[in-house]
């Protein structure tokens, strides 16, 4: 046998026949779609078509018609094991699943043929989730873009997911960083707690809603589903939490301040109060001076008026409870608790944040008609009643800084030292008195039963129309005599 006929036959011969079974087989199927597209010709119209079309019918159906058992579609197996041929199955088969592909009903979704929609829909995005979903989830007056824009398979895989039970294409909140800024929302120290959950559609509603931003309810209700209501709203209550106005002080996602504050006391306070009321002054307290506001206020509710911590004193002995505050003898107004009777709590021109100078505040309570005669006691003509006087409590009567004459001893030493008054005493005084001056201790006061001689008996302590502050009317000081002794 000819060499080159041995090489042919030996060679070329057996892959001759296999490109001419190929071709026959293809020749055969384009021979049987053509039989089929006599009465099918409408399948492979639309503008997207199924890739397998290309491999011909034979591919997903048994030509022609060849397979009772499969009724008029002779497909070559049921869906979804049909599709499963191509297209991968572990898409299918996560955790979570949607309705159809449970169902195997891929056909539900898909034309199998052709369509005029992108992925073989059998109607485009949204009509085609309209058909099992509720269309009024997307009716209300904002519409989330996504949705808006009917990119339902931005956010939901069609067929199954790992993420979440509503198939979504990425966990919360990764899902809404793909659109919204991650940076804006999540980016400080203070994170709001919903937000550390991932759990967005806590607050945002993922559809549409009647309020702003998607809220799910309005502010109030909304914070309230998880802050206790009652905590917050009894007594006396914030101006803005009673308006339901949270966001005037509080901000929704995070913040760099704590508690998710818009900005840092006081400067969030003075957005509502005025910065005047509380700076300029040349004392402030300390605690508004720090910036600290609530250290004395609560920031929602209270029991005290101006949402004060505390009731006053008891308040004010948070920080300034000293020894100067314990003794037996009170002041009116501490007495009662009315440190604001004499201090302002914020910010004051005068020393220890005084309401007024003294001797003017003092006047606010006292009569002015002991204090006002022709001679005035020198601490009362310079306004300095504390020269004689404790501020809030002493041990002694009349609030005085010393026990009786004491308190006079401080600036009249000489009226203890030496003769006392300077007019000679009648010989039998002389004798009760041990001395040649006036007792002024230690005998009973003639004029106020009850109690003893003192420095007071004879003279007035603040103001008198005779001169040496005489009590009673006398020009001289042997005028006073007759006032005890007739």
């Amino acid at each position: 046998m000819n060499p080159m006929n041995r090489a042919f036959r030996t060679l070329y011969l057996p892959v001759f026949l296999v490109v001419l079974s190929m071709l026959l087989s293809a020749g055969a199927a384009r021979a049987a779609d053509e039989d089929c597209n006599k009465c099918h010709q409408a399948m492979s119209k639309g503008k997207v078509l199924h890739a397998a079309l290309k491999k011909g019918c034979g591919a997903c159906h048994v030509a022609p018609h060849a397979n009772k058992d499969k009724a008029v579609l002779s497909l070559k197996a049921e869906q979804p094991d049909l599709c499963y041929d191509c297209h991968n199955r572990g898409l299918f088969l996560r955790q979570y699943q949607h309705r159809p592909t449970v169902a195997g009903k891929c056909t539900a979704c898909h034309n199998p043929h052709s369509t005029n929609t992108i992925k073989l829909l059998t109607t485009a995005l949204p009509d085609l989730c309209w058909k099992c979903h509720d269309r009024k989830i997307a009716a209300k007056q904002n519409v989330h873009f996504a949705t808006a824009a009917a990119l339902c398979t931005y956010c939901h895989d069609a067929h199954s997911s790992d993420n979440h039970a509503k198939l979504l294409t990425f966990r919360m909140p990764e899902l809404c960083y793909r659109c919204h800024d991650k940076a804006a929302i999540s980016g400080t120290a203070s994170v709001h707690q919903p937000i550390i959950a991932g759990n967005c559609t806590a607050c945002h509603d993922a559809h549409s809603q009647n309020g702003k931003d998607l809220l799910v309810a309005d502010t109030t209700k909304l914070c309230y589903a998880c802050h206790d209501k009652n905590a917050l709203t009894s007594g006396i209550v914030h101006e803005p939490v009673e308006q339901g106005n949270c966001l005037s002080c509080h901000t929704a996602h995070q913040s760099k301040n704590e508690r998710l504050l818009q900005s840092r006391q006081p400067d969030l306070c003075f957005t509502c109060h005025d910065r005047k009321s509380f700076s300029g002054g040349k004392q402030a307290h300390k605690p508004v001076a720090g910036g600290r506001c609530t250290t004395c206020h609560r920031p929602h509710n209270a029991k005290v008026k101006k949402l004060l911590t505390k009731s006053t004193p008891a308040l004010c002995f948070e920080c300034h409870m000293t020894d100067e505050l314990m003794g037996r003898e009170k002041h009116g107004p501490y007495k009662i608790g009315q440190c604001s009777g004499c201090h302002m709590a914020h910010q004051s021109q005068t020393p220890k944040l005084l309401i007024a100078q003294t001797p003017e505040l003092c006047f606010t309570c006292h009569s002015t008609e002991d204090f006002k005669n022709k001679f005035v006691h020198k601490p009362v003509a310079d306004g300095k009643c504390y020269d004689c006087h404790g501020i809030h409590t002493t041990p002694f009567r009349g609030l005085l800084k010393a026990d009786g004459n004491e308190a006079c001893r401080k600036c009249h030493r000489d009226a203890f030292n030496g003769k006392h008054p300077s007019t000679p005493l009648p010989p039998e005084i002389r004798l009760r008195a041990k001395g040649s001056g006036h007792p002024v201790d230690k005998v009973d006061d003639p004029r106020r039963p009850g109690r003893a001689l003192s420095c007071i008996s004879c003279h007035n302590p603040h103001s008198s129309d005779w001169k040496g502050l005489f009590r009673y009317k006398a020009e001289k000081p042997a005028d006073l005599c007759q006032h005890c002794h007739r």
